[in-house]
């Protein structure tokens, strides 16, 4: 696991009621439960998120099952659903925790569903105390549908997609981390500029890199206002050969992505947005597309 901790650059508040979640959740290297916090398997949150202006969120309980992450809780049950708009439409997804099975490894199912591509599938997700190991590249197909010509399936290589709580809340929810991928299938990218189209070839390395700063801010989504979502920066390098129509042959080149990520704790994913997607040789892709959390229903 590749973790690159960073001195934080924040003073922690002493009061509950001016804290941020960094407060919230405990910056300790190891959560413990006091007596009115005592985790448990019970849901605390309802089963329909409604808007609020509250300023300041309540504390929540740290769930303590080997999936409950608190960037990708996979609770039982745990079911979201998200729309994702670009200049060209909307279209909805939805993700669905379907249990644990123990075995050599804590695996977790996952459904996920395109309305889109009218595609459902149901993916392995292994768990390692607490932190996600290999969890399916549903965000990053669901944020590029609009410009993908298939789903992107691909094989954990390394890292962790998800560190669990220990790892990030021991220096305030600082943190940098990687995960690496292999491509299992070809899979073309439009390239809304017009010009030569994208291509990922089969056992491309796709590589995952994550920044969050404690910095936590207002993000909105049709499930509601979520006043102190935690805000992740996610760099995708992925090598892709430029087509040139009709010739069967391309130039190689390097895909740039950034995308800006809300996260709730124990809720998950509330919004995410592509903020720049650059070739290495210095075209700009205008690629458009924003995720928001339209409902998140709480297992049981």
């Amino acid at each position: 696991m590749k973790y690159f901790a960073i001195v934080p650059c924040m003073v922690l508040f002493v009061s509950i009621s001016a804290s941020g979640p960094g407060q919230l959740f405990g910056p300790t290297r190891t959560p413990t439960p006091t007596a009115t916090l005592t985790p448990t398997n019970t849901p605390t949150l309802t089963k329909t998120l409604t808007p609020t202006n509250t300023a300041t969120p309540t504390a929540t309980p740290v769930p303590n099952g080997p999936c409950d992450n608190p960037l990708l809780p996979l609770g039982k049950g745990n079911q979201w659903l998200y729309r994702v708009t670009t200049s060209r439409g909307e279209y909805s997804f939805s993700l669905k925790s379907l249990g644990i099975q123990n075995g050599a490894n804590i695996v977790a199912l996952v459904e996920y569903s395109d309305q889109k591509n009218n595609l459902t599938i149901t993916k392995p997700v292994i768990c390692e105390e607490g932190a996600i190991v290999n969890y399916p590249l549903f965000v990053i197909n669901m944020l590029f549908s609009d410009y993908l010509d298939t789903y992107i399936s691909a094989y954990h290589e390394s890292g962790d997609y998800a560190p669990n709580y220990q790892s990030l809340t021991q220096d305030n929810w600082v943190l940098d981390w990687q995960a690496d991928y292999l491509t299992e299938n070809g899979a073309y990218i439009r390239n809304p500029s017009g010009e030569a189209d994208l291509y990922i070839p089969v056992n491309t390395q796709i590589e995952l890199s994550y920044s969050m700063d404690n910095v936590w801010e207002l993000a909105t989504a049709p499930a509601g206002n979520f006043p102190q979502a935690l805000k992740i920066i996610q760099n995708i390098a992925l090598p892709v050969t430029l087509t040139t129509a009709g010739s069967g042959s391309g130039t190689g080149d390097i895909l740039k992505i950034s995308t800006t990520q809300w996260y709730v704790p124990y809720i998950g994913l509330v919004r995410a947005q592509v903020s720049s997607a650059n070739l290495r040789g210095g075209q700009n892709l205008p690629i458009e597309s924003t995720l928001e959390l339209v409902e998140f229903t709480a297992g049981n």
